[in-house]
């Protein structure tokens, strides 16, 4: 059950906590005081869509969090194992925090965690009833998700199979229609993909082959410059000129030089030695550059030969990659797409067959679904005809139809809509045709009501859900929250006095102006302050002696009404 929260420089709310009590928790206040607010802030804690307009007017930041205690929730406990996160005494915090940056954060006990996590640990511990769902219920296309709601983990599971197999067969569906696309214009493709896999396996291409042989061609265009060189660098070290001796023989003629003192100190002597050493080194320098001389024949030819070559290579990597690999790769793509096509025929049929038999297993999926929709819809009307009948619609009668689809769907094979006669004698019609607004609530009550316990959660939100309803009825809505509320928290924003009296803690959100800003505070009513309040929701602006003392007396009614139900 959601224990406490805590909102920040969230729209009105600059700061804001408010402690909920165990069951029927009512939240009342006059049109725009920040009721929606608390609502929004919730279902942002929950994991709703964080909308940066949602921060207060000059805050940078806002944050909204809610302290859960999870002890009597398995499935909750489960989830927050496999997160391998702590609830110290049973209980966590959950936290969401958004700039204006567009920064959004969701924590659970201080863990970051991503966005999904957070929505499948949520839908555990509180659902929210608004005026969306009363939207949902109106449109037929979604009564399929109530029935499957109510049928829970085997329903789940078989729609699950059947969504597997659906895109398994989609699968195969797409590959068959690619296939059968190639063959429609087989002689074109055909004759383009051979020319390119004959033209790129022509070339005879190797990785690498492009830089060694721009290399290569440096080298024959710098041919002279490059023998200019080598012949210099030979005469200095090794030829001489004959006007001066080489290198290596100044070398030799010093090593000799300092030889004949040698004797006189020992350091002539290793200057002699190191002296042979560097001429020895001149000598191989020498030799190398000898070599290289010998290789400087060059052939014109082969300048043409290697420049062609490249001309080659780069009109291949125009049309078909930038380099020599992608050049290859694209030839071998075009190979296997030139098999494929010679494999066609074979392919289709091999595809066509799998299509039927992958249909096949679908369509049996469908079916284990279909029996389990059609025993699940006679439970759920029974279920809501009990429900409505607590609700003051004894008379009415409730149907959930299921009409076969011509073709597999990825929800299966049904069509599902609520049918709904009021009053006795009239024919069953469309729920979304003939409810007025207070039975689509009560409607809708009871699918809650009905759900409760098949959904496990410990916590619910009615967001004015007695739109339409008053009088009489209103306190048949409010007696059947109250019930609700006895295995579970119950949190309801409402405008109806009656509904309001039957609370277990009743909070008042009102619009505080100060001098530059207005801010929403939210305060649990005393006996007195409710006695006030009831007063205010009864008689609107004008408030009496004799509006207090019907609301005092509409408390003292709700108390004995909750002892008797």
């Amino acid at each position: 059950m959601l224990l406490e929260l805590t909102i920040k420089n969230i729209a009105l709310i600059e700061s804001l906590r408010v402690e909920f009590a165990q069951g029927f928790n009512v939240l009342t206040g006059e049109t725009g005081a920040g009721k929606s607010i608390v609502v929004d802030s919730i279902n942002l804690a929950l994991g709703s869509r964080a909308d940066k307009d949602l921060i207060r007017t000059g805050a940078e930041k806002a944050s909204v969090q809610a302290l859960f205690d999870v002890s009597r929730n398995p499935k909750a406990q489960d989830i927050l194992r496999e997160l391998d996160i702590d609830a110290e005494d049973g209980v966590i915090a959950i936290r969401r925090e958004l700039s204006r940056e567009g920064r959004n954060i969701c924590r659970v006990q201080d863990v970051v965690v991503p966005l999904q996590t957070l929505k499948k640990l949520t839908t555990q511990l509180m659902d929210i009833h608004g005026q969306h769902e009363h939207q949902a219920l109106m449109n037929p296309a979604k009564h399929l998700d109530f029935l499957d709601a109510f049928g829970g983990e085997k329903h789940r599971q078989a729609r699950e199979e059947v969504a597997r197999l659906h895109a398994e067969r989609g699968k195969i569906a797409s590959e068959l229609k690619r296939l059968m696309n190639d063959v429609s214009e087989k002689e074109r493709l055909f004759d383009m993909l051979s020319f390119q896999a004959q033209e790129i396996a022509a070339a005879k291409l190797k990785p690498g082959e492009e830089e060694k042989l721009e290399k290569k061609l440096s080298v024959l265009e710098n041919s002279e410059k490059i023998r200019q060189g080598v012949e210099a660098a030979y005469t200095l070290v090794y030829q001489g000129d004959g006007r001066s001796p080489s290198a290596q023989e100044g070398l030799l003629r010093s090593a000799e030089a300092m030889d004949r003192i040698a004797a006189l100190d020992e350091r002539y002597g290793a200057l002699a030695g190191r002296l042979r050493e560097l001429y020895y080194g001149a000598q191989d320098v020498g030799y190398e550059l000898q070599a290289l001389m010998d290789d400087l024949d060059f052939e014109p030819q082969l300048l043409d030969k290697i420049a062609g070559r490249l001309d080659a290579i780069k009109r291949l990597e125009r049309k078909y990659g930038a380099t020599v690999e992608e050049v290859i790769a694209f030839g071998q793509s075009a190979e296997s797409r030139l098999n494929e096509l010679k494999r066609g025929d074979e392919s289709i049929a091999a595809l066509k067959k799998q299509y039927k038999e992958a249909d096949g297993r679908l369509r049996e999926a469908c079916g284990v679904l279909t029996a389990l929709r059609s025993d699940s819809a006679k439970q759920l009307a029974a279920e809501i005809c009990k429900q409505l009948k607590d609700l003051g619609m004894g008379k009415t009668r409730f149907e959930v139809r299921l009409e076969p689809e011509p073709k597999p769907t990825v929800s299966g094979m049904d069509k599902v809509e609520f049918m709904i006669s009021p009053n006795p004698g009239e024919p069953m019609k469309p729920l979304a045709n003939i409810a007025s607004g207070g039975e689509i609530s009560r409607v809708m009550l009871a699918l809650k009501a009905i759900s409760v316990d098949a959904e496990g959660v410990d916590a619910m939100v009615f967001d004015e859900i007695d739109t339409g309803v008053s009088g009489r009825m209103a306190q048949v809505v409010g007696e059947k929250m109250c019930l609700i509320a006895r295995n579970r928290q119950v949190l309801s924003i409402t405008h109806l006095p009656q509904i309001a009296a039957l609370g277990d803690a009743h909070f008042l959100v009102e619009k505080i102006a100060g001098e530059d800003r207005t801010d929403t505070h939210v305060r649990l009513l005393d006996d007195e302050g409710r006695a006030h309040e009831l007063a205010r929701l009864v008689g609107g602006a004008s408030e009496n002696e004799s509006s207090l003392s019907h609301a005092r007396n509409m408390l003292k009614d709700a108390e004995v009404r909750k002892g008797e139900l």
